[in-house]
C-alpha cells in the first residue's frame, strides 16, 4: 500500500496549525523533511538531491518536472523586468540560465536532482505557469532561497482544470533547509527554506493521479526563488514507516536538517 492511500484513508489530522491566506480553504497544512545531499563547491557549485526523510521514511524515489506550460509571465524588458528566469550556481555544472527564460527552460532547471538549478522571479514580476512531473505525485517537496516570499500552488487534473485548493505559503512559514546557495543573480549567498506540501492534506485533492501543479506569483509576494520535487505515489513503503510517518501529515514537525558532505 502507498503512503498517499493509507494517509487518505486516515483522514490525515494530525499536527500543529499554521493560518493560511484567504484564498486558502483548508486550515492546516505543509511538513519538514530532512535532505540528504552531496555537495560539490558549496554555495556557488552542485547540490546534489539524494534523498529527504518525511517522519521516519526514507525517500528516494522523486518525480521531477518534465514540461511546462506558461500560462502568464511578466515580459523581460531588460534590468530587473519580467518575472520568472532560469538560474544557476555560479560554478553548478548543468541547467540553464536565462532572463527570458522558455517553458523548456524552466522544464530544464526543475527537471534534475541539483538543489542550485532553481527558477528566480524578479521581486515584483507576476506569473502563472503549470508544471507537469514524470511520475504521480503524493508530496511535493518545495525549496526556496532566502526564505522571505510568499507563493501559490493549486493542483491541476488531466483535463487542465485547477482541483482541490488554492495553497498559499507565507514567507514565515519555510524551514531552514540546511544549506545556502549562491547563484549567478544574486552577489553573495543566501540561505535556504524548505517545506513539503501533502497533495490529498494540503490541497484537498480526491484524485491519486495528480501529475500537474499550478504555481503563481504574485507581485507582492516578493519574488520567490524556487525549486519544486515530486515524491512518487507509487513507490513501496515499508509498513513500519508508514505508520510511524502518519503524524507528520496535515500539520507541522520540526526535524534537524542533515547534510551528507561529499
Amino acid at each position: 500500500m502507498t503512503l498517499s492511500k493509507l494517509a487518505v484513508a486516515m483522514g490525515i489530522a494530525t499536527g500543529a496549525l499554521l493560518s493560511l491566506g484567504s484564498n486558502a480553504n483548508a486550515q492546516s497544512f505543509g511538513f519538514d523533511f530532512d535532505t540528504t545531499y552531496s555537495v560539490n563547491n558549496a554555495p556557488t557549485g552542485d547540490i546534489l538531491l539524494e534523498s529527504v526523510k518525511i517522519g521516519n521514511e526514507i525517500i528516494n524515489d522523486f518525480s521531477y518536472v518534465s514540461t511546462v506550460e506558461i500560462v502568464a509571465n511578466d515580459p523581460f524588458a531588460g534590468g530587473n523586468t519580467g518575472a520568472a528566469s532560469a538560474d544557476t550556481g555560479d560554478t553548478a555544472t548543468g541547467g540553464v540560465r536565462a532572463e527570458d527564460a522558455s517553458a523548456e527552460d524552466i522544464a530544464t532547471n526543475l527537471g534534475t536532482n541539483n538543489l542550485n538549478h532553481i527558477i528566480d522571479t524578479e521581486d515584483k514580476g507576476s506569473f502563472i505557469i503549470d508544471l507537469k512531473f514524470d511520475k504521480v505525485i503524493d508530496n511535493l517537496l518545495i525549496w526556496e532561497r532566502g526564505k522571505n516570499s510568499d507563493l501559490a500552488i493549486q493542483a491541476v487534473d488531466a483535463n487542465g482544470d485547477l482541483i482541490g485548493d488554492r495553497l498559499l505559503i507565507e514567507d514565515e512559514m519555510w524551514f531552514d533547509a540546511g544549506y545556502s546557495i549562491n547563484t549567478s543573480e544574486i552577489s553573495g549567498a543566501q540561505e535556504v527554506g524548505s517545506l513539503g506540501i501533502n497533495i490529498f492534506a494540503d490541497l484537498g485533492v480526491e484524485s491519486d493521479s495528480v501529475d500537474t501543479i499550478r504555481f503563481i506569483s504574485q507581485s507582492e509576494f516578493n519574488g520567490p526563488d524556487w525549486k519544486f520535487v515530486g515524491t512518487d505515489s507509487a513507490r513501496d513503503v515499508p509498513e513500519p514507516a508508514l505508520a510511524l510517518g502518519l503524524g507528520i501529515f496535515g500539520g507541522v514537525m520540526a526535524l534537524k536538517k542533515r547534510a551528507k558532505l561529499a
